[in-house]
């Protein structure tokens, strides 16, 4: 009697502990999930940004600079230290033009007028039609010594010619200028950006 009833414990006993033992492991499993969720909630993986995601953190975050004062004074350096050469090269053409050198010289004061304040437009990113209207105030005054001067009104036009080529040419040396200095700054910043999220990813 107490034996058959010693195995039929056991039996249970066994019975018992096993479906404890499968709990145990499917607790385990279940806290183990629960954990590596949890995880990666609260710290994602970092995921490596592809080229279009990059580009619009770009211009969402780094607009294109203003033009400091430091960078318009060496636009403007720069413009008068080749205004002379830009002006020599304009009016080679002229050179050998009768009268010599009178109109070599009407074509230089045209341009060396003109180029500067134009260059200095450029530089303050300006339009060329503003750089256009200043000329056509300042032309016609400055070119006037040249009214009496024969052969008219040749000597004369060609002063005003080169006043128009020298605002032309120096406007958009000017922008060029400023807006190559504005680039470069633009170029850095943007680059130190990418640099800092590829640290982050």
């Amino acid at each position: 009697m107490y034996s058959v009833n010693s195995e039929e414990y056991w039996k249970k006993s066994k019975k018992g502990n096993h479906f404890t033992n499968t709990q145990i492991v499917l607790l385990l499993l279940i806290t183990i999930f629960l954990g590596f969720t949890l995880q990666t909630v609260i710290y994602p993986r970092s995921q490596k940004l592809n080229d279009d995601e990059i580009q619009r953190l770009l211009a969402e975050n780094i607009p294109r600079p203003q033009a400091s004062n430091a960078q318009y004074t060496l636009c403007e350096t720069n413009m008068r230290d080749i205004l002379r050469t830009e002006c020599d090269s304009m009016c080679s053409s002229e050179a050998q033009s009768l009268p010599r050198p009178t109109m070599y010289r009407s074509c230089h004061h045209g341009c060396s007028r003109a180029f500067y304040s134009a260059a200095i437009t450029g530089c303050k990113n300006e339009s060329e039609t503003e750089a256009f209207s200043k000329m056509n105030r300042e032309a016609n005054n400055s070119c006037s010594r040249y009214m009496n001067i024969e052969p008219k009104p040749e000597v004369q036009s060609t002063c005003r010619k080169y006043y128009r080529e020298g605002t032309k040419r120096g406007h958009k040396i000017g922008s060029t200028f400023i807006n190559n200095l504005i680039d470069i700054e633009w170029k850095e910043m943007k680059e130190i950006y990418v640099q800092t999220l590829k640290k982050h990813e």
